[in-house]
């Protein structure tokens, strides 16, 4: 088997390389985010947990695509056997420049799922070194494996608020971080710009992120993930993207 990758569409730029695994159940840190997509003999279905106040959308994507819920799995599995039995960074590049092209500049480390293991996120730490001239970023929620860490200088990691280690953000530890809300206005409230084509992974400052995804019928999140499919079409036309 082989690793599955992506190219970017609206939201990425289609210079941008996509490694993705399964939602949820990679997440150690996630917490007001976390779902996952269950395989059940009636079909998948999303599992919510106790303190799951909006769905992950990557998870909502693997319910609803065949084809997204089998090449996640499939890169989970294959990224196990290589962290136990093999060279996992090794195996990571090659698969990276398998799929590579020209125009990739960047390669987004988890659109979906995050580190679930420090020995996981060194290998791509290993990768980001061996690849000088491509940037590669990441959101994490998985922030204890990146204490004490010296990161590459194209390795962009923003911290994702929302998870187990908020508190590690609030210390200033995390300078550049993402927080979701609601609405504009909510991220005018906290004095943060709202990024809809992900230009502020790059920048130092934290900044906001539009609620999105398919969120529970009748709730607020749904409310909100709706007007802000609008409000991110407008705010994307406005900056040419």
């Amino acid at each position: 088997m082989a690793l599955h990758f992506s190219t970017g569409n609206a939201k990425l730029n289609k210079n941008t390389l996509i490694f993705n695994l399964p939602a949820g159940k990679t997440c150690p840190g996630a917490d007001i985010c976390r779902s996952m997509a269950l395989a059940t003999p009636n079909g998948r279905k999303i599992v919510d947990f106790k303190t799951t106040t909006f769905r992950c959308f990557a998870a909502s994507s693997e319910v609803q695509y065949d084809a997204v819920y089998a090449n996640r799995a499939e890169n989970w599995m294959e990224i196990k056997y290589y962290l136990h039995n093999g060279n996992l960074a090794d195996y990571l590049n090659t698969e990276l420049h398998k799929n590579l092209k020209k125009k990739h500049t960047r390669v987004r480390i988890h659109e979906s799922g995050d580190f679930f293991s420090q020995e996981y996120l060194m290998a791509w730490i290993i990768v980001a070194q061996t690849n000088p001239n491509l940037k590669f970023y990441c959101y994490s929620k998985s922030l204890e494996f990146f204490l004490g860490l010296t990161l590459p200088a194209n390795f962009y990691l923003t911290a994702s608020y929302g998870g187990k280690y908020d508190s590690l953000i609030d210390i200033g530890a995390f300078p550049r971080y993402a927080k979701v809300v609601h609405s504009v206005e909510d991220a005018n409230i906290l004095g943060l710009q709202v990024d809809v084509d992900e230009r502020h992974c790059f920048t130092p400052e934290p900044f906001a992120i539009l609620l999105h995804g398919t969120q529970p019928a009748g709730s607020e999140a749904g409310k909100a993930a709706r007007i802000n499919r609008t409000v991110k079409k407008e705010m994307r036309e406005s900056l040419g993207v």
